[in-house]
Parts: C-alpha cells; sequence; structure tokens
C-alpha cells in the first residue's frame, strides 16, 4: 500500500532538517459538508487565528522551518510564500477558506493546525517512483489557480514525468479532482522538533471523519 517516495539525500547538506509525512488511501471524493465548516468555523480557526495572533510568521510553528528552508535552497519567502503560511494569513485577514472538496478541505485542516504546507495528490496521474529534489533552471509546471510556476530553488515532488508538487504550489496534473480515487497526502516538515507521528495520527482521525476512505496507511520518511 505505501508508495514508493524518496528524499534525495543532496539536500540534507544544505538544510538537514527536512522530512516528510505521508498518507495514502482510497477514497470517493465528496463536495465540503456542513459538519466539517461547522468544526472549522467554530473551533479551527478562531482557536488557530487567537494562536497566531500578534506573532510574526517566523515565530510561528511549523511555518518557521519552512522559511528557513526557502532560504536556505536560494528562494525569497516573502516573495514565494509556503502554501500554509498562504492559509493563515487569510484566517488572519478574516476571509473565508476555499471550500474544495471532502479531500482537499481536510488537507488544508492539518495545514492550519500544523503550520506546515500539505499536498493532496492523486496517484493514478503520478508516474513510478517520487522523488524530493531542488528544482532547476528550467523546472516548473502550471499551478492550481495560477499560470506556469517557476519552480528553480524550491524543493520540488518529481516523477518520471517531471515536478508536480511542492510546498509552496501543486500542479493540475497531480490535483485531487472528484473522480480521484487513490490519494497520497504529504506533509513538508522543516524542524525536527515537531512530532510527524502525532501529525498523522491525527490527520488520519480527520480524514476518516470528515472524508470517505479506507485502507488508509501512514509512514514517514
Amino acid at each position: 500500500m505505501k508508495y514508493d517516495v524518496i528524499i534525495d539525500q543532496k539536500l540534507f547538506d544544505i538544510y538537514p532538517e527536512i522530512r516528510l509525512g505521508l498518507l495514502r488511501f482510497k477514497t470517493n471524493i465528496e463536495s465540503s459538508n456542513e459538519q466539517f465548516w461547522l468544526y472549522m468555523n467554530t473551533e479551527v480557526i478562531p482557536n488557530v487565528k487567537k494562536e497566531i495572533e500578534g506573532k510574526q510568521w517566523s515565530e510561528i510553528s511549523g511555518v518557521r522551518g519552512s522559511r528557513l528552508a526557502y532560504k536556505a535552497f536560494g528562494r525569497g519567502p516573502g516573495r514565494y510564500r509556503v502554501s500554509s503560511e498562504a492559509l493563515l494569513r487569510r484566517i488572519r485577514r478574516g476571509d473565508d477558506l476555499y471550500h474544495i472538496n471532502s479531500i482537499v478541505d481536510v488537507n488544508n485542516l492539518i495545514s492550519i493546525k500544523s503550520g506546515l504546507s500539505v499536498g493532496s495528490y492523486d496517484l493514478n496521474k503520478v508516474d513510478g517512483t517520487i522523488q524530493l529534489k531542488k528544482a532547476e533552471q528550467g523546472e516548473g509546471y502550471d499551478g492550481i489557480g495560477k499560470k506556469y510556476l517557476d519552480m528553480r530553488n524550491i524543493l520540488v515532488l518529481v516523477d518520471n514525468q517531471g515536478a508536480f508538487g511542492s510546498s509552496m504550489s501543486d500542479s493540475t496534473r497531480s490535483m485531487v479532482i472528484n473522480s480521484t480515487k487513490d490519494v497520497l497526502v504529504v506533509v513538508y516538515c522543516f524542524e525536527n522538533d515537531i512530532c510527524l507521528e502525532t501529525l498523522l495520527e491525527e490527520g488520519k482521525k480527520a480524514f476518516e471523519k470528515f472524508a470517505i476512505v479506507e485502507d488508509i496507511e501512514g509512514w514517514i520518511i
């Protein structure tokens, strides 16, 4: 059931605090449901907003390490924001979060509670072993809701067809849509003191509660 995911070992020479938390499961996609958004709007979002109030982004767990990793590999975190920071900025401003589908919504729940970027990918659109590596000149992809993204010096997920995901923004090629059946969730972690085991267990419970999933399995690399 586990999918073959590896990290380019050269990355650790530049920034040693790199881990990926992974969840894989089968699913039937549903629309956003009322129970989920009641929980988000009455518990999660108010608590997160209170927790981050008055803090610099470099002081928020999860976002802090992601920003440091960006700098270490040569991209400015102020201009190219990690996806978790972008979500938390929406919460801080009081903007509504996007209602996408049952999988992507839980994906974003995990992200805002942990401060870590989280990506969900349709494995039927992924070709072969997945590797986390630094993108070089000319590497990029069409982002979800965005035009072509130049991913140079960003850590990206690549398969046999090239780059398709990152902690900044994911590609349209591997995005989770209503017909998706086989999902890989990737938690991008750049801080050693974050307990990924606990986070993955909480993520499992959230997917089981708010989405239709089966054969869910988690692991860390």
